[in-house]
C-alpha cells in the first residue's frame, strides 16, 4: 500500500524539523499510539493499538532513521508485530520538508507499507482506506500541535469558534472512518 500526503504546519523550517524530531511530541499526535521509547538517535518504539472492521491489533513497533539531511530530508523504516503474533508490518517512509514561508512549512510524506497476517487479508481497498483515515487524524493533530506549539492565531480562532460548532464539525468528519484507533 502506498500512502503520499502533503500538508503545511505552521512554524519555521527549522522549528518544524525540530518537532518533527520529538518522537514523544509525534507520538502525542498519531491516532491509538499508546507509549513512544527513545532507544538512542534515530531509533524508537512504541506500541499502537488500532481497530479494522471487527480485528482489533496492538502493535509493538521500532521506528529508525535511515537517511537525514536536516532540516529538509528523512528517510526511516518502521517495522512491528502484532502482540498476539497475527499480524505483522513494516513500512519504509519518507519525510520532505520545505519552507513556505518564514512561518509556515510545508511537509511531503510518503510511505510504502506492508501489512502481512490477519490485517494483511482484509482487501487492498479496505486497508487503504483505513489507513488514509489514520493518516488525515494524524495530520490533523500534527498541525493542531504544531499551531499550539508556535503560537498561531488559528489555534486561538478554532478555540472561539468551539461553541459554534467548527470543530465539532471536524469531529464528526473524522468519526465517518472505516475503522478507528483503539484508545
Amino acid at each position: 500500500m502506498y500512502i503520499e500526503r502533503t500538508f503545511v504546519l505552521d512554524g519555521a523550517l527549522p522549528e518544524v524539523w525540530a518537532f518533527l524530531n520529538q518522537p514523544h511530541e509525534v507520538g502525542k499526535c498519531l491516532p491509538g499510539c499508546h507509549t513512544v521509547e527513545v532507544l538512542g538517535v534515530g531509533k524508537y518504539t512504541g506500541s499502537v493499538g488500532i481497530k479494522v472492521g471487527p480485528i482489533k491489533a496492538g502493535f509493538d513497533v521500532r521506528v529508525e532513521t535511515s537517511e537525514e539531511r536536516p532540516p529538509e530530508y528523512a528517510a526511516y523504516t518502521m517495522r512491528g508485530a502484532d502482540k498476539d503474533g497475527g499480524s505483522k508490518i513494516s513500512a519504509e517512509c519518507t519525510l520532505a520538508l520545505k519552507a513556505v514561508d518564514d512561518r509556515h512549512t510545508e511537509i511531503t510524506y510518503t510511505s510504502t507499507v506492508h501489512i502481512v497476517g490477519k490485517l494483511g487479508k482484509f482487501a487492498a481497498g479496505v486497508m487503504q482506506k483505513f489507513a488514509d483515515g489514520i493518516n488525515d487524524q494524524f495530520i490533523a493533530a500534527l498541525t493542531k500541535r504544531a499551531a499550539e506549539l508556535h503560537g498561531s492565531p488559528a489555534v486561538e480562532e478554532a478555540e472561539a469558534e468551539k461553541g459554534k460548532g467548527m470543530l465539532g464539525s471536524l469531529k464528526s468528519m473524522f468519526k465517518k472512518q472505516p475503522a478507528e484507533a483503539v484508545k
